[in-house]
């Protein structure tokens, strides 16, 4: 970004006769349009531009998560402190010769992809021993779950033996409550279920599967958010079995329905919705359709959701793998995972998998 005509078409040649290829703008506000558009590895910023200086442009680019975290190369005349509160990634003093730039760019590009791998790593590390500890976690509730769910029942078949025409007011008062306890523990064991089994160790053993578990199981795993933002509708036909793994499909359906959940805002329950439609599509397959009344994706960035480690959400929320991840897992069963959006209004990812017979064995 360079306002200075004659600077910027030789810095963009020079650029190019390196092997880069190279978006050009005359301002930070055509600047930022184009960052959104083309999404570059690295932005060469001169400070003293018209209608947005380099200033504002690094205050609107920290605004937006989509691009917030791409480097910058300053290239300007001061070394003054007001310069150097743009916090760039490299300052480059003018004037400089063609090879100068071209290093600092490859060196930025460089340690920004140090620096990402670095943090991918570490964040695979965390979500792994988060995985193991869920199942641990899991298993120990288990077990003294276990005993309340034998002892609750046991005791609901013993107050019919106590019961008396005069004692039948209260009996009926303690089975009541006893039901309902006895329905609460089946709801955490229900849970605790669902989460062994998108913990447990991803063999990709590939097996039929009746989609309806793994899929009412992510469900109950975030009806409580759901609840706090929207109506859960679903529409279940009949589902066809086709070749998965329970853990995986699990996977994909917790991280769509959560997706699906924060891209609602909460306090209007009743005036949006989280629509789960299941069903066999016209080849026979599988056909599930996750939708949402949010806030929808924009245009620009529908063609990246499914990149690794890309999130449209503030810095510190999510991972940007969950959408990837599930991509990749459908694909590994010989299926595909598509999304339409419309900003403003939602969005709706579609799940397709082949029906059995028409799966390689």
């Amino acid at each position: 970004m360079e306002d200075d005509i004659d600077l910027r078409q030789a810095l963009e040649e020079a650029l190019v006769e390196n092997g880069h290829e190279v978006v050009t703008a005359s301002d930070g506000a055509l600047g930022l349009e184009k960052m959104r558009r083309f999404h570059p590895d690295v932005v060469v910023l001169d400070l003293m531009m018209p209608k947005l200086d380099g200033w504002q442009f690094r205050v609107a680019q920290r605004q937006e998560p989509a691009i917030a975290d791409t480097p910058v190369v300053v290239i300007s005349a001061s070394d003054t402190p007001a310069a150097l509160a743009v916090n760039a990634d490299l300052y480059v003093r003018k004037p400089f010769d063609a090879d100068t730039l071209v290093h600092a760019i490859d060196g930025v590009v460089n340690a920004h992809e140090r620096k990402a791998n670095f943090a991918r790593v570490a964040q695979t590390e965390r979500l792994a021993a988060l995985g193991t500890l869920a199942a641990g976690l899991a298993h120990e509730i288990n077990n003294p779950l276990t005993y309340v769910l034998i002892e609750l029942a046991h005791a609901m078949k013993l107050l019919d033996t106590i019961a008396t025409d005069e004692n039948r007011g209260v009996i009926d008062q303690v089975k009541s409550l006893t039901r309902t306890a006895l329905d609460g523990a089946e709801r955490i064991s229900g849970v605790t279920r669902a989460i062994r089994s998108f913990s447990r160790p991803d063999d990709r053993g590939l097996v039929p599967i009746d989609v309806r578990g793994p899929l009412e199981a992510a469900i109950r795993l975030v009806a409580h958010d759901v609840k706090l933002r929207a109506k859960l509708t679903t529409h279940f036909e009949t589902f066809p079995m086709v070749i998965a793994n329970e853990g995986g499909l699990g996977q994909v359906f917790l991280n769509l329905l959560t997706n699906a959940v924060q891209a609602i805002p909460e306090g209007n329950p009743e005036d949006n919705e989280i629509r789960v439609v299941a069903g066999v599509d016209s080849a026979g397959g599988l056909s599930i359709e996750i939708a949402d009344s949010g806030e929808g994706i924009p245009v620009h960035l529908q063609q990246r959701i499914f990149e690794p480690f890309f999130s449209t959400k503030p810095v510190g929320h999510g991972t940007g793998l969950g959408l990837s991840i599930s991509h990749s897992i459908i694909r590994s069963f010989g299926g595909s995972l598509t999304v339409t959006s419309d900003p403003g209004r939602g969005s709706t990812f579609r799940i397709r998998l082949p029906p059995i017979s028409s799966q390689p064995s």
